[in-house]
C-alpha cells in the first residue's frame, strides 16, 4: 500500500516539475513574441495566447500523451504505474480527458491547489486504514492507479 502511495507521489512530482518547465519555457516564449518590456507590458492577446498555449500543453501532456502510451504520464511511466478504468480495462480519450484534464488540473486551479491537499490527506488516511488508494477524480471518473511490470 505503501509503495504504491510513494510512486503516485513522485509520478505527480515527476510531472508537476515538467509541467512547471513547460509553463517557464512557455512565459518566456509569450514574454518575447509580443515584445514585452517595461515600455510595453504584457497586454490583453499575450495573456490569452499564454493561456491558450498553456491549456493545450496540459491538455497534451494529460490526455494526450497518456492514450499514446496507454494510462500513463511520464511520471507514471518512470514509476511504472499506470491509470485504468475501475473494471481493470483501458480508459478512454473521454475519460482521460474528464479525470486528468477536467477533475486534476482545472479543478486544482480553480481550487488553488486545495484538492491536490485534499488528494493528499486522503491518499495517506487509506493508506493507514489500509484501503485501496483511490483519489477524488478516481472516484468521479471511476478509475485507479495500478503497478505495472
Amino acid at each position: 500500500m505503501f509503495n504504491l502511495l510513494f510512486r503516485r507521489g513522485v509520478a505527480f512530482l515527476i510531472d508537476a516539475l515538467m509541467l512547471v518547465v513547460i509553463f517557464f519555457g512557455n512565459f518566456g516564449f509569450i514574454m518575447s513574441a509580443f515584445s514585452v518590456s517595461i515600455e510595453n507590458p504584457l497586454q490583453l492577446n499575450g495573456l490569452l495566447a499564454m493561456v491558450a498555449l498553456q491549456l493545450l500543453y496540459v491538455w497534451i501532456y494529460f490526455v494526450y500523451v497518456p492514450v499514446k502510451m496507454p494510462g500513463q504520464t511520464v511520471g507514471k511511466k518512470l514509476m511504472k504505474i499506470k491509470e485504468l478504468r475501475a473494471d481493470g480495462k483501458e480508459m478512454t480519450l473521454k475519460q482521460y480527458f474528464q479525470r486528468d484534464f477536467m477533475m486534476k488540473f482545472l479543478l486544482s486551479s480553480l481550487t488553488r491547489g486545495f484538492i491536490v491537499l485534499f488528494n493528499g490527506i486522503l491518499l495517506a488516511y487509506q493508506c493507514i486504514r489500509k484501503q485501496e488508494l483511490c483519489t477524488l477524480h478516481d472516484m468521479v471518473v471511476r478509475t485507479q492507479v495500478v503497478r505495472v511490470k
